[in-house]
């Protein structure tokens, strides 16, 4: 069970600021057991006085916030097929660096590229830097920090993180990359007001997160929300597609005709060019599909769209949201995602940082 100052500083992380007050209304505890802690808190550099606040009658509260400056994390992305991304984060989760790096699909290019990325990072560090968090397109088996399934990349089973930590000599925590980005969003993106909503991301593959009361949906193995085997109707509607085929780039640009890449087709859907029109339709269909089920089964208040939805942008999302066939109707917002392509990276740092914290108040 986490402690209470755990639980006041990850609120301090998901809020940004907050009052002694504020904290002490939220977390149901009494004003002096919190100022308790807070003042033991800043004894420790974890947190600073940052500032007033906006008074509501009386003296104006005194704000406070995590020290940024007091260590920093690193997240890489591994889920693009040519490209590694990165980012340094300061210790409230604020990207200060990022950067890219090629590699060419081979466990030892990757190892080498992810080591040279993390090292560029820490270089550009101005605070320790206390891990690494790498985002994975796979399953992930927490007890042993191991990838126990990747379709995409040849990293299963094969010491990641034990490799990379040896080159880098920081720990390095694996976790799925959907799971990481949907962190992010809860923390400061597009799922910040709610504590019930799902994540789902399309890019090689489809990668979901579920969020209910405010924590991450596990299951029994830690590999629930995985949706790509779901199956939707084919377009002629004769058939039956995994969705992760039906939501392939593959797929969609060969049915739409014409256009190079994703980014393509959504700019020729813009455009209103037919066989992009009926091709991003076909998707939104068969996202339509997918989100009526899970909707139905557990209740979101909040559909979150990342990855190659990002680039069709919020028409698309208003758009889906009116093809669903949710019954009885109740209220579900979808967004699109706000972290932009390094959202897996993000969280990866994120997730480094809340390990971070709960070290520190242990």
């Amino acid at each position: 069970m986490a402690s209470s100052s755990e639980k006041l500083l990850l609120l301090l992380l998901r809020q940004g600021s907050c009052s002694r007050a504020d904290l002490a209304k939220s977390m149901h505890l009494s004003r002096p057991a919190v100022s308790s802690l807070v003042d033991g808190l800043i004894r420790q550099g974890i947190l600073r006085e940052s500032g007033c606040g906006v008074s509501s009658g009386g003296k104006p509260p005194i704000l406070l916030t995590l020290e940024p400056d007091r260590f920093a994390s690193i997240g890489i992305d591994i889920g693009h097929e040519s490209l590694l991304r990165g980012v340094l984060c300061n210790a409230a989760g604020t990207p200060v660096v990022t950067r890219e790096i090629t590699h060419d699909n081979r466990f030892e290019t990757i190892l080498e590229q992810a080591a040279r990325l993390v090292g560029e990072l820490k270089d550009a560090a101005s605070a320790p830097v206390c891990g690494v968090g790498a985002a994975i397109a796979g399953q992930i088996d927490h007890a042993s920090n191991e990838i126990t399934y990747c379709a995409n990349f040849p990293l299963k089973r094969r010491n990641f993180a034990g490799l990379l930590s040896e080159r880098t000599s920081l720990p390095v925590l694996l976790e799925n990359r959907a799971r990481t980005a949907a962190l992010w969003e809860y923390y400061f993106g597009a799922a910040g007001r709610t504590e019930d909503f799902i994540f789902i991301s399309a890019e090689r593959g489809i990668g979901t997160a579920i969020y209910l009361g405010g924590r991450l949906l596990q299951g029994r193995s830690g590999a629930a929300g995985e949706i790509r085997t779901l199956c939707v109707p084919s377009p002629d509607g004769r058939s039956l597609l995994p969705i992760e085929q039906a939501m392939s780039e593959k797929f969609l640009l060969e049915y739409a005709g014409g256009n190079p890449d994703a980014a393509s087709l959504a700019e020729a859907w813009k455009r209103r060019e037919p066989g992009a029109v009926t091709a991003i339709g076909y998707l939104s269909d068969a996202a339509a599909y997918v989100i009526t089920f899970l909707t139905m089964l557990l209740d979101p208040a909040q559909i979150v769209l990342g990855g190659r939805f990002r680039d069709l942008g919020t028409e698309f999302a208003a758009g889906l949201e009116a093809r669903l066939a949710v019954e009885p109707v109740r209220p579900l917002a979808i967004t699109i995602s706000e972290s932009g392509r390094i959202g897996a990276a993000l969280g990866a740092a994120l997730k480094v940082i809340i390990e971070n914290i709960n070290k520190e108040t242990a």
